[in-house]
């Protein structure tokens, strides 16, 4: 609330700003552009001089001063545009020294006095000069109060622009060279000429590059805000010069109305995406998603409403260019933030969705990773267009720059070419338990320059995928019937052939009639479909079924008869298969007391020769 309270007093403060800056200006649309003029004229002064100088020596801060002068002028002449008065009396009177100097000029051409003539044409064409760039400001005030459109705003001025860059100069150049003056004693006038000519079409241009921001105004016509305030004001009848009480009520009306929207749109927003994303998941996760989504749903809607809020304070004048563009900047950062949230909340939902049914949790991953890039590539070269940076040059010069950011960078481009390569090759995915190398554990993600694994004594380890992609890795969850229990039975010396070959005959009849051990008639269930892939690949290897079950007798060893036990247990799962191969260890017990066969343990017989009855 606080928060809340400290914006609208923000709000209050531009509103005064803007009425006590009606007051306190002394200077109008001339005097600001005869300033932009004359500075223009000093620039290139300081240019002509530096041409003559060692570029070593030159001393730039004179023109970086000049510059920034002419930059805060140039931001100020919307607001001086907005306030241009005038009246019939002044257009007739304008119109009338325009005829007489028309005829002044007609009249001394025909006479002798050159110069008389000159100055008087150069001041006519001063004065169409002015008139093109005059009227083009005057229909941009007029359009501009009418809450036109960035589009409109571009047409009014580049009529004006048309006006000064094709009929003026037509006329200065058929002038200038009417004269065939070689002595240059006129080059100074027409260099005053073609400087006001270049000012003011620097100036049409600046309003034009900023036409977006300038049509600030056409919210407030198309919601009636501005007869909003003119009807509070006349029903109050409070009448100040730094207090306007209508701009105040609609402020405050407009900001609580677009803070109360908050809840509204973060449920619309769900119910929105739940008709993309629908299930038990999405269900689960509603008042979570709901809260995530609100937060840059709110500040969007405080961002909008603190820009029409305003736009009201400034009314009638624009917003200044500044701060419309620093509220340019915020809205991309903020809506930036609610696509990237959306994302992390409905899109996960989606995404989960689809990996359920495709079983590739990792390329569904990186692809997300790869949206997010996007979207952050994307604000930042829209932020870097609205402070003024060329961007379709900053693109072309990353063009000239990859050669060395390719080679600075080739280590994390190898692993990003490698993460692809694995994501296609599909030789692991998240959760599969790997080793490679040295390096064992489960898969958690697999990221754009590195994989991380869980180690089974629960350290996390960071992996590089360039190495994942050019060493060995060992699979283990890629199998699909299937784990090896291998074990070697050591009974003793001692018992008949014919008790071995019963307890090994019952050992392999206990392992067939298990129902936790891998047959092959069980197998051939599992791949039903897949007979037909056997002649192009071997089905069983790659997928991982296997059903192999051996008992025999396998080695006479120092200390006892060894009997070699290999066979699968069902299951892949470690936990399952633990119990699977303890029962069958018990059972295998069970068989060698049935058979009266002992498990034999390493020892050493000595016999002792009696030598007394030798001799």
């Amino acid at each position: 609330m606080r928060k809340f309270l400290a914006i609208i007093l923000l709000c209050f403060t531009f509103a005064f700003a803007a009425e006590s800056n009606k007051t306190q200006e002394e200077d109008d649309i001339v005097s600001i552009t005869n300033q932009i003029q004359t500075i223009n004229s000093q620039i290139n002064i300081i240019k002509s001089q530096q041409k003559d100088i060692n570029a070593s020596k030159v001393d730039n801060s004179n023109l970086i001063t000049l510059q920034k002068k002419k930059s805060d002028l140039l931001e100020k002449i919307p607001n001086y545009v907005m306030q241009i008065e005038v009246t019939q009396s002044d257009i007739n009177k304008f119109n009338l020294q325009k005829e007489a100097l028309e005829k002044k000029v007609a009249r001394l051409e025909k006479q002798s006095n050159k110069d008389a003539y000159i100055q008087s044409a150069i001041e006519l064409e001063k004065m169409k000069v002015d008139y093109a760039y005059y009227s083009a400001l005057i229909s941009l005030e007029e359009v501009f109060k009418k809450g036109a459109k960035a589009n409109s705003i571009r047409d009014v001025i580049d009529n004006g622009l048309l006006n000064l860059q094709t009929n003026s100069y037509v006329s200065i150049k058929d002038l200038k060279d009417s004269l065939n003056d070689t002595s240059g004693s006129y080059d100074s006038a027409f260099f005053d000429l073609e400087l006001k000519k270049e000012s003011e079409e620097e100036i049409l241009t600046y309003l034009k590059n900023n036409a977006d921001l300038l049509s600030s105004s056409m919210l407030l016509s198309e919601l009636n805000l501005v007869d909003a305030v003119e009807y509070i004001n006349k029903a109050t009848d409070i009448n100040s010069s730094k207090f306007n009480i209508g701009k105040i009520v609609v402020i405050v009306a407009i900001f609580l109305f677009f803070v109360s929207l908050t809840r509204i749109l973060a449920k619309l927003t769900y119910w929105l995406m739940s008709l993309v994303a629908s299930g038990e998941g999405v269900k689960e996760a509603k008042n979570q998603i709901v809260d995530i989504v609100k937060k840059p749903i709110s500040a969007l809607l405080i961002i909008y409403a603190l820009n029409i809020c305003i736009g009201v304070g400034f009314y009638p004048v624009p917003v200044p260019l500044t701060v419309a563009n620093i509220f340019s900047i915020i809205y991309i950062v903020a809506f930036s933030w609610l696509v990237l949230t959306i994302l992390n909340g409905y899109g996960i939902a989606i995404i989960d969705k689809i990996a359920q049914k495709s079983k590739r949790k990792e390329v569904i991953n990186l692809a997300l990773k790869v949206i997010y890039v996007i979207v952050l590539i994307i604000t930042l070269l829209l932020i870097l267009q609205k402070l003024g940076f060329d961007i379709s040059a900053l693109i072309a010069s990353l063009g000239i720059g990859g050669l060395a950011v390719a080679f600075a960078a080739k280590d994390i481009i190898a692993n990003f070419f490698a993460s692809v390569m694995m994501l296609f090759d599909n030789s692991f995915s998240q959760g599969d338990w790997i080793v490679c190398g040295d390096i064992e554990g489960t898969v958690v993600e697999i990221g754009f320059r590195k994989t991380t694994v869980r180690s089974f004594d629960n350290a996390l380890i960071f992996v590089p995928n360039s190495k994942l992609a050019s060493d060995p890795v060992r699979n283990w969850s890629r199998r699909k019937v299937g784990r090896r229990i291998r074990m070697v039975i050591g009974i003793e010396y001692g018992p008949t052939t014919e008790e071995i070959k019963k307890c090994v005959n019952d050992i392999k009849n206990m392992l067939i009639n298990h129902p936790d051990i891998a047959k092959s008639e069980d197998i051939a269930a599992n791949k039903r479909g897949l007979k037909y892939r056997q002649n192009i690949v071997s089905v069983d290897d790659y997928a991982g079924y296997k059903s192999n079950l051996f008992v025999v007798v396998d080695d006479f060893a120092d200390s006892s008869i060894n009997i070699l036990v290999y066979c699968f247990a069902k299951t892949i799962v470690w936990g399952d298969f633990l119990d699977v191969k303890q029962d069958v260890m018990l059972k295998i017990m069970d068989i060698l007391k049935q058979n009266g066969l002992n498990f034999a343990f390493p020892s050493q017989s000595l016999y002792i020769e009696n030598i007394k009855d030798k001799i």
